[in-house]
């Protein structure tokens, strides 16, 4: 006879009730911060817009009637970028209780152009296109999604300190660092570990690359493309356990460089250090006590195992940005495809579009996208080209 199984009912305090509904509340929340912060991520810096703008003709002055309708489509086409309504309460000299409200733009207009005027006998109407831009912090960081860098040959320091077998970690550094920023699929990473670049010759040469500063392999850095040269220094240190125990302190500066001339944008710096062994006066001991090279080797690598994030958020947030020449009629950015530009994309041009300044912005697209330069256009036709010779672009989402 076989005996019948029950299984045990299990009972819940309200304490443990409440816990796992409180568990279940925040996920919730959770989920729905994530659902929303993607969608603000997602969310266009600049946005183009049409509005219609109309006023009445008094006294058959049709600039000033052309001059309210205006005022009117620039404040409507702000308002499609969203506003801010505030409240306030006032009181009159009667203890009367009176409230207000107070809407304001949450974009900014850079520009826009007039596409059609048209009126009738009693009304004046403008029809405008206008470029709103909603916060001015969205543009210093972005998602690139073309970016091109290459890889130089490394510069390196071991002490004389350190034993012999040592002067060879420095290229096994710079090897697992090219390894990890290769197998990133958002970064194009272009071998040239066998290119020595004395980046103060390539200054001192106008740009020039001479025999004096490159050696193998020609290097051909593009606007809105980067390099890097890894500088790595290995020094004796004593350990933190105790004055017997030996340390390398590994030094690793990664500089990033933009375009041709080598401009330096970014240093990343990171630091480590690993036990190599007790020395204690006694070679059996301390025979005993080194720690194996094959050991050391995969601490070396767990280290570097996250440097590259850094290296990619650090590029991401590069906008891409150029000076426009004008010639021979057109407005030319010297961007293309291979840099990550294509027909339709929209940039705006400043003098101080490094200090990101909200004035005398112009807004621009690409017209005619080629692999390395872009034929540019005005959102205003008005606009004259000639005055944006020099000046910087920067291209946003």
């Amino acid at each position: 006879m076989f005996k019948e199984r029950r299984l045990k009912k299990k009972f819940y305090s309200p304490i443990d009730n409440f816990l796992k509904k409180s568990i279940y509340f925040v996920f919730f929340i959770f989920l729905i911060f994530l659902s929303f912060s993607s969608l603000l991520a997602n969310d266009n810096s600049l946005k183009l817009v049409n509005t219609v703008g109309r006023s009445v003709i008094i006294d058959n002055n049709i600039e000033l009637a052309k001059k309210k309708a205006l005022e009117e489509a620039l404040y409507l086409a702000s308002l499609q970028g969203g506003a801010r309504v505030d409240g306030f309460s006032s009181i009159d000299n009667q203890t009367n209780l009176n409230e207000n409200l107070l809407v304001r733009p949450a974009s900014q207009i850079i520009d826009f152009t007039i596409i059609e005027e048209f009126s009738d006998k009693t009304h004046f109407s403008i029809k405008i296109q206008a470029a709103l831009l909603f916060e001015e912090n969205n543009i210093n960081c972005q998602h690139r999604n073309k970016i091109k860098l290459s890889y130089l040959k490394p510069y390196f320091i071991v002490s004389s300190k350190l034993p012999a077998w040592t002067n060879s970690l420095p290229k096994l550094i710079s090897e697992e660092i090219f390894k990890n920023i290769s197998n990133y699929e958002d970064i194009e990473v272009i071998d040239l570990k066998n290119s020595v670049v004395e980046v103060e010759n390539v200054k001192n040469n106008n740009n020039n690359l001479s025999y004096n500063s490159i050696m193998g392999k020609n290097v051909t850095i593009k606007n809105g493309e980067f390099s890097i040269i890894p500088y790595i220094n290995l020094k004796s240190a004593e350990s933190r356990l105790h004055r017997f125990s030996k340390e390398i302190l590994f030094s690793v500066n990664l500089k990033i460089f933009e375009g041709p001339d080598f401009k330096n944008i970014e240093n990343i710096k990171y630091e480590f250090s690993l036990l190599t062994g007790n020395i204690t006066g006694y070679s059996h001991l301390d025979s005993f006590y080194k720690v194996p090279i094959d050991k050391l080797i995969n601490q070396i690598e767990l280290s570097l195992s996250r440097l590259h994030y850094r290296v990619l958020d650090q590029l991401k947030c590069i906008p891409l940005e150029t000076k426009v020449a004008f010639k021979d009629q057109k407005l030319i950015a010297p961007l293309g495809t291979n840099q990550g530009l294509y027909t339709g994309k929209i940039g705006i041009i400043s003098n101080n579009n490094p200090d990101n300044s909200m004035q005398n912005w112009s807004v621009v697209s690409v017209s005619s996208a080629n692999p390395d330069y872009s034929i540019l256009e005005t959102l205003n036709p008005r606009m004259d080209k000639r005055n944006l010779n020099g000046k910087l672009i920067r291209f946003i989402d």
